[in-house]
């Protein structure tokens, strides 16, 4: 009797208990779910940060002023380029590169003994070599010799992969920091953070040329192209850089971008783009080509559905397309078969060969009666290189299609298209394909 009584008490004691658990885990999954469901929208479309989705004013610049350059017999090595923009500077350098090279950073360590007082900055993806982790030991050598170094604080970009990245940020990210780790080991937290896909891919220096003027070069580091520019668009790249690195570091020796005068004498007018205002300047090139009119594309990926749109729509209005690709890249071959498809046989398309490529710059240029509209830019023609996601940054160029810089870019685009190959089956003409990278490229489920 006094048993039966002692587990009545015991089970009237533990309902209420058990019941408070399983009203508890019953609410957890929804309110994960509810979570993971504000995650996706707030950073797919949080406010920018500072210094992105830049549109500058237009500078006017000289043909003097703009040099298209690759490799030649006229121009052997392109990777003198820094070297000699460093090597003048006496007052700023501010440099976007991703990853370091040990040759730039060496330069910019002997600029810096050699001229105490100048000011160096430099911004560069965390990540090094392998899937993030503590930066390469030559980053802490330029700290120390008194260069700010800012390494962006890729959070506050808007997330390009956001259906995982919001189930990241939930279990993963609040533990997991690129520089708690030996650089080069793939761990966990590093291999999680890499499925992010956010990155900085700007590629540009900027510096003052020791005689009261500025220069600028837009070109990864050993590519076989690369654009040269005097005058105050440096202005522009200097401050949406010293904006960035204002936001990813708390080092308070960043300088103040000095006042340049923007008018000039030319015939080019220049605008300096990031991100979305790539996105924008691309496609209201493309939409006001029409009969009679060249368009030459050589990018690395190319799958944004509003510029595939445009372009298809210009060869319909009777533009030539000349568009030239990476055929072992997703998402090219299907975007090929698209292009072959629907554009009424005024697109042709070829491929890079299959050798590992050097990097390149991401060119569009628009022939237009006696005129050239250029694009050249870091980024890949993608959703999340063109819809304000990852950092890029490029240049758009008018000017006369006589004019020196504009016809070495087509020769550039001529010779690149002669050793294209024209490899029969280089589209894939399945519909898997295309609704495969249909559906990566809308839901950032994709590695471009």
């Amino acid at each position: 009797m006094e048993d039966s009584e002692a587990d009545a008490e015991s089970d009237t004691s533990s309902g209420p208990r058990s019941s408070l658990f399983a009203r508890f885990f019953r609410i957890i999954p929804p309110a994960l779910v509810i979570a993971w469901i504000g995650l996706i929208f707030w950073n797919s479309a949080k406010p920018l940060p500072p210094g992105t989705h830049v549109v500058s004013q237009v500078s006017r610049l000289s043909e003097a002023d703009v040099e298209f350059l690759f490799e030649s017999p006229h121009h052997p090595d392109l990777a003198l380029r820094d070297a000699a923009a460093i090597d003048r500077a006496e007052q700023l350098i501010v440099v976007d590169r991703s990853p370091v090279s040990r040759e730039l950073a060496q330069r910019l360590l002997a600029r810096k003994r050699a001229r105490p007082n100048i000011k160096i900055v430099l911004v560069t993806d965390p990540a090094n070599e392998a899937f993030g982790g503590t930066p390469a030991a030559f980053l802490a050598s330029l700290e120390q010799a008194g260069i700010v170094v800012a390494r962006v604080d890729l959070d506050r970009l808007r997330d390009s992969n956001p259906l995982y990245s919001a189930v990241w940020r939930l279990l993963l990210g609040w533990w997991s920091d690129p520089f708690d780790e030996a650089p080069g080991q793939v761990t966990l937290r590093s291999w999680s953070r890499m499925q992010n896909c956010k990155a900085n891919q700007r590629q540009l220096l900027v510096a003052d040329d020791g005689s009261g003027g500025w220069s600028a070069i837009i070109a990864p580091t050993a590519a076989a192209a690369g654009l040269a520019l005097k005058g105050s668009l440096a202005r522009a790249m200097i401050i949406s850089e010293l904006q960035i690195a204002k936001w990813s570091t708390d080092d308070d020796r960043l300088p103040v971008a000095a006042h340049m005068d923007g008018g000039g004498l030319g015939s080019i007018d220049a605008r300096f783009l990031t991100e979305g205002g790539i996105e924008t300047a691309l496609l209201d090139a493309v939409a006001a080509a029409g009969r009679d009119d060249q368009i030459n594309l050589a990018v690395g990926d190319l799958s944004h559905r509003p510029l595939i749109a445009a372009a298809i729509a210009a060869a319909w209005r009777g533009a030539q397309l000349r568009v030239l690709l990476f055929r072992n890249r997703l998402p090219n071959r299907a975007v090929a078969d698209e292009l072959l498809r629907d554009g009424g046989g005024r697109i042709e398309v070829r491929w890079y060969p299959d050798d590992p490529p050097a990097p390149r710059l991401s060119l569009l240029a628009v022939r237009h009666r006696n005129d050239l509209w250029l694009n050249v830019s870091s980024a890949n023609f993608t959703r999340r290189n063109l819809a304000d996601q990852n950092l890029e940054a490029g240049v758009e160029l008018r000017m006369p299609l006589r004019a020196a810089p504009g016809r070495a870019v087509l020769e550039y685009f001529d010779g690149i298209w002669a050793a294209a190959t024209t490899r029969p089956g280089g589209a894939d003409e399945g519909a898997t394909a295309y609704w495969r990278y249909r559906f990566a490229e809308a839901t950032g489920l994709s590695s471009y």
